[in-house]
C-alpha cells in the first residue's frame, strides 16, 4: 500500500480537519450514487434491461427516445462508475497519524 505523508506545524489540527474532509466527501459521494441509482432504476425499469446490460449490448436504435435517451443513459451509468471508484478510494484510505 503506497503513503502519501503531509507535513504541517500543527498535525493534531491538519489530522482533524482531514478526517472531517473524508468523511463530508463520503457522505457527498454516497448521496449522488442514490441519486444516480435512482435515475438508472428509471431507464432499467423502462427498458426493463440492467445498465451495464444496455451498455455492453444495446445501441441507441434500441430506445424508443433514440440517441438523446441513450446518451442520458450511458452518461449516467459513467457518473455512477465514477463516483463508485472514488467512494471506494476514499474508503481505502487509513489514517495512520500518532
Amino acid at each position: 500500500m503506497a503513503e502519501i505523508i503531509l507535513k504541517t506545524d500543527k498535525p493534531d489540527k491538519a489530522a482533524e480537519i482531514l478526517k472531517d474532509a473524508l468523511e463530508t466527501e463520503t457522505l457527498r459521494l454516497k448521496y449522488s450514487l442514490d441519486l444516480a441509482k435512482k435515475r438508472l432504476k428509471r431507464f432499467e425499469t423502462k427498458y426493463n434491461v440492467s445498465s451495464k446490460k444496455f451498455i455492453h449490448e444495446w445501441s441507441a436504435e434500441d430506445l424508443k427516445g433514440g440517441d438523446m435517451e441513450y446518451v442520458e443513459w450511458a452518461g449516467e451509468y459513467q457518473l455512477f462508475l465514477r463516483l463508485n471508484e472514488r467512494l471506494i478510494i476514499l474508503k481505502s484510505i487509513e489514517n495512520v497519524t500518532s
